[in-house]
Formats: structure tokens, C-alpha cells, sequence
């Protein structure tokens, strides 16, 4: 109230200024213009024509980004001694989240030395041959089958060196899970002691980036219609109530779970400060098309309302303000559409509407 009452009293002396008798031809708004001065307590928009929309308020959940999800499964079976990471840990591309002792690692062992020694041997028997043909005892042909058996020693020892490297062997019967990419430990199902099967399943880590995530949020059949890729969208969390995170719907799924009957859309967002939990309950406000028409869309803070109708105060070409009723199509916190009344490029006040609107109404009198 005393906010308004200092208002009062600085608008009329800035109304009452505004114009001078000679020029007061509009008998709607007694001759008001808007001034400099009264520039520096109002704000002027423009009116423009958009596309009707409405805010839809969708169920929403945050999960992992499936394009970052690594998941770790044994190569071989064997018994668990180590385990280097736990559940929500950071661990970078390569880091070691576990060994395991293999029998099968042992044969790859016994493969290894058995590969080495064949390279050993053939290339005696190639040396011996080489000697042998410079002195004209060896013929080419046996020259040849020379460097064949070498070749063939050389690549099998090879293979099984990438098979070590592969499968992260350190000999001993022991072999290293490491992890395929960097991020957190999201789920684990490993232990110390544990007896794996090489035919096991089940994976032993997983491993996502947090970086991005995707907030998967489900349309109920009757708002089908209502929403399509693209459509802005505005998310909130309990855990951050002063806070919102805005985005796109970058892809529709066009199947509907049987039992909920709601269809589910994608949201992908960046969260580089990890606050989006995976898990987390959302709320997803999506802005969608209510109807292909084009209308005229004002701020609500433009609108007065009395007497079971609603004005703005337009600003006419050369300055002078005049009342306008105009009729409301939808109304939102954040826009209205109006059915008539202004036009697209239309000038009106948002700011102190209301106080401006009760002076021309006075200065008609």
C-alpha cells in the first residue's frame, strides 16, 4: 500500500506534465503521452504474433547416459583376490578395479613360453640354413622353408603377446579387470574371495560417465498428440527446488508401456557439476502446441483486469496512451494469447500497469 501510494505520487506529476492542451485531440485518454520521465517507471513490449502453446507438466526420472554405460564382465573364471573399487567411486580409462587368479591364464602361460621357444628354434634352424646355402650345401627351396617357420613362430608368439596385453595376464595365474572408460562405479557385484564362471552373465562392474545424463519422462496416451521432438522443456528436482534445468525433447519413443499406458521421451542434458543424480524424481514442464493457430502474445504482468474484463494500455504512434480491451484466449504465469484487441507490433506496458491505467481513467473523467 505505501508502495503504491509513492507511486501514486510520482505518476501524476508525471502524467499531469505529459501533454499540452493543444494537442489533447483523443478523448479516450484525456491527451496523456508518455514522456521521457514517465519512460523511466514503465516498460514497454511489443506485441508479437506466435504459435499457441501450453506448458505440460510430465513425471520425469534421471538415468544414465547409455551411450557412456561400459559394462565389465570376467574373461575367465576363477577366484577373486583383489578388489580395488566400490560403488560411486571416479576411476579413469584403464584403471585396475580387480584381479583375478585363473587356471585358464596358465594355459595361456604355458602357450606363451611354448610360442617364444618356436621363435627361438627357428630362427637357429634359419641361421644354420642361411650358413648352409652360402656354402652351397642348402638349396634355396630349403631357404625359403626356413623363413616360413620363422614367420609362422613369429606370429604365433605375437598373437599371444595381444592376447596378454588384451586380457591384462600378469602371469602367475593372474589377470587384471581394468576399466574400458573413465567414470563412476555404478553398480558392482564383485567380491573378495568370490568364485567366478567364465560363463558368468552377470557383469562385475559398470562403469558411466555423469557428465551427461538423460532424463527419461513418460506422456500419458491422452497427451500424445501434445508432444513431439523438439519441444522446449524445463526440469526440477527435489533435491535442488530453486533451481531449474532446461533442455529439448531430442527423441519420442513410440511404443506404450502395457501396464502404465504412457509413452516415454528422451531428455538429454549436460551436468558437468554431477548434480543430476541417476534415480532422481523430476518434474519435466514441457511447452508444446495447443493448436496451429497464430495469435497475439503479451506478458501478464501487461493485463488490468476490472469489472469482469481485461485491458491493456497501448502506446500509440506519436506517444499518447490510450486503454484497450482486449479478450483472453489462454493464460499462463509466463504468457498470455489474446484473441483480439492488439495486433502483432503493437506497443503496450507491463510495468506499473495498473497505476498508469487508473490515471487515464481518472484523466477521462
Amino acid at each position: 500500500m505505501n508502495q503504491n501510494i509513492f507511486l501514486l505520487g510520482l505518476f501524476f506529476p508525471l502524467l499531469c506534465n505529459c501533454s499540452a492542451p493543444a494537442e489533447q485531440t483523443d478523448t479516450t485518454n484525456g491527451g496523456i503521452f508518455l514522456t521521457d520521465s514517465l519512460k523511466q517507471v514503465v516498460a514497454i513490449d511489443t506485441v508479437s504474433i506466435q504459435e499457441v502453446t501450453m506448458e505440460l507438466t510430465l513425471n520425469g526420472r534421471v538415468t544414465f547416459n547409455q551411450e557412456q554405460v561400459a559394462r565389465v564382465y570376467p574373461i575367465f573364471g576363477g577366484t577373486v583376490t583383489e578388489v580395488h573399487a566400490e560403488t560411486g567411486d571416479y576411476v579413469q580409462k584403464g584403471e585396475v578395479l580387480a584381479v583375478i587368479r585363473s587356471g585358464e591364464v596358465a594355459d595361456y602361460e604355458k602357450q606363451q613360453k611354448d610360442a617364444a621357444q618356436q621363435v627361438l628354434t627357428a630362427r637357429r634352424a634359419m641361421d644354420a640354413t642361411q650358413d648352409m646355402y652360402v656354402s652351397g650345401i642348402a638349396s634355396e627351396r630349403d631357404m625359403l622353408q626356413a623363413k616360413q617357420e620363422l614367420a609362422a613362430a613369429e606370429a604365433e608368439d605375437k598373437r599371444v603377446k595381444e592376447v596378454f596385453s588384451i586380457y591384462h595376464l600378469l602371469g602367475n595365474s593372474f589377470y587384471q579387470v581394468k576399466s574400458p572408460v573413465a567414470g563412476f562405479i555404478v553398480n558392482k557385484n564383485i567380491s573378495k574371495d568370490m568364485q567366478i564362471r567364465p560363463d558368468q552373465s552377470e557383469e562385475l562392474f559398470t562403469v558411466s560417465g555423469l557428465e551427461n545424463v538423460w532424463v527419461m519422462a513418460d506422456v500419458y496416451e491422452s497427451d500424445i498428440s501434445k508432444v513431439c521432438a523438439g519441444d522446449r522443456v524445463e526440469i526440477t528436482t527435489l533435491a535442488y527446488r530453486n533451481r531449474s534445468f532446461g533442455g529439448t525433447i531430442d527423441k519420442v519413443y513410440q511404443v506404450l508401456n502395457d501396464e502404465s499406458k504412457t509413452m516415454s521421451v528422451r531428455i538429454k542434458l549436460q551436468n558437468k557439476d554431477y548434480l543430476l543424480k541417476p534415480g532422481m524424481f523430476t518434474n519435466v514442464k514441457v511447452t508444446c502446441k495447443a493448436s496451429e493457430e497464430r495469435m497475439a502474445r503479451i506478458d501478464p504482468h501487461s493485463l488490468v483486469f476490472e469489472n469482469g474484463k481485461n485491458y491493456v494500455v497501448a502506446v500509440d504512434g506519436d506517444g499518447s496512451l490510450q486503454v484497450k480491451e482486449v479478450e483472453i484466449y489462454k493464460r499462463s504465469d509466463k504468457e498470455c494469447y489474446l484473441r483480439s484487441g492488439v495486433t502483432g507490433g503493437d506497443k503496450i506496458l507491463n510495468k506499473n500497469v495498473l497505476l498508469v491505467y487508473n490515471a487515464l481513467n481518472d484523466d477521462s473523467k
